[in-house]
């Protein structure tokens, strides 16, 4: 009888483990899709903001900031319009690991290279960390919140 019960809680927690990987290959290929519109300069502004919750908070290191839908739009419509002027000829996702926290959120740690034509970084890093919370919502998932990283020594 112990034998059987400790099959039972093997399977269940193999059962659990993969429960998690599917749900970060899931989230990670939602992520890509997203990284997908930020390739080059002709983003579409429309498409990149329906991967944001409403609200959407961003921690900054000089504190935190709450955007709806109209003021993420402004914000993301204002980084890639300053990165143009600056040079941007696109983006790459460089890396992802997706670790999730419960059934419906996950932190996502990114590296990402926003090059100009040169090669060049429009942020200042070849490897830009970006970090997110996502949740899945009603619609899919969605990025909450938005963790501000310094570049990597």
């Amino acid at each position: 009888m112990k034998f059987i019960r400790l099959v039972s809680v093997i399977v269940l927690f193999v059962g659990a483990e993969l429960s998690s990987a599917d749900m970060e290959s899931e989230v990670a290929e939602w992520y890509k899709s997203y990284a997908e519109l930020w390739s080059d300069v002709n983003v579409d502004i429309d498409d990149v903001v329906n991967y944001y919750a409403s609200p959407f908070y961003y921690l900054a290191s000089t504190g935190p900031i709450l955007d709806d839908h109209n003021s993420i739009k402004s914000t993301l419509t204002g980084f890639a319009d300053n990165w143009r002027k600056d040079g941007w000829s696109g983006s790459e996702l460089l890396s992802i690991k997706v670790q999730p926290l419960n059934k419906s959120s996950a932190m996502i740690h990114t590296e990402w290279n926003v090059f100009r034509a040169d090669g060049s970084s429009v942020v200042g890093c070849e490897r830009a960390p970006w970090t997110y919370l996502v949740s899945k919502a009603e619609s899919g998932w969605k990025l909450t919140l938005e963790i501000e990283n310094d570049c990597p020594n």
